[in-house]
């Protein structure tokens, strides 16, 4: 995939604030046409740079408890344990990891005893695992989804410096 260029990036920045922000207001926050804002927000797409996804926010249907909990399975269960854990509706993320742990998760909870009961009577059946270590997440301060590409990740930097009009920012 060749780079993006200072255009695209910026699009990326703003639709990152706000997705549902109309091509002609990028547009023209960008100093580009409305044209060329939607055609290059559907290339985005296309490409797979950027998904359209609504990000639902757990807290408002009462799930205010988030956890991290890294996995030590024993050999050759790696497969059987991802099937199982995908599974579980209180699992909002999961990767295969090096290290100590062989899987990452973090889950979602009302309660502290909604925690307990799911590692104890659901995570803790899964065979093959060997041990979990879970850590409690007091607040999250930055979220997958708001990763943006680094400044080296546009090809061209905007001509002059700046994008947009002179002074405004993206």
């Amino acid at each position: 995939m060749s780079k993006l260029d200072w255009l695209d990036k910026a699009i990326i920045t703003i639709l990152n604030q706000d997705a549902r922000l109309p091509s002609a207001q990028i547009a023209k926050r960008l100093g580009v046409s409305d044209r060329t804002a939607h055609n290059r927000v559907q290339r985005l797409i296309r490409m797979g740079v950027i998904q359209p996804v609504a990000v639902v926010n757990p807290a408002a249907f009462g799930y205010t408890l988030a956890v991290d909990i890294f996995c030590e399975l024993e050999v050759g269960y790696q497969e059987q344990a991802v099937e199982a854990i995908l599974s579980f509706p209180q699992v909002s993320y999961l990767a295969i990891s090096t290290g100590d742990q062989d899987i990452s998760l973090q889950a979602i909870f009302r309660d502290s005893d909604e925690m307990h009961e799911f590692i104890t009577r659901q995570l803790h059946q899964i065979p093959g695992l060997r041990h979990t270590r879970t850590v409690l997440i007091p607040r999250i301060l930055k979220d997958t989804y708001q990763w943006l590409p680094p400044d080296d990740a546009a090809e061209n930097p905007h001509p002059g410096g700046q994008p947009g009009r002179a002074g405004q920012s993206f």
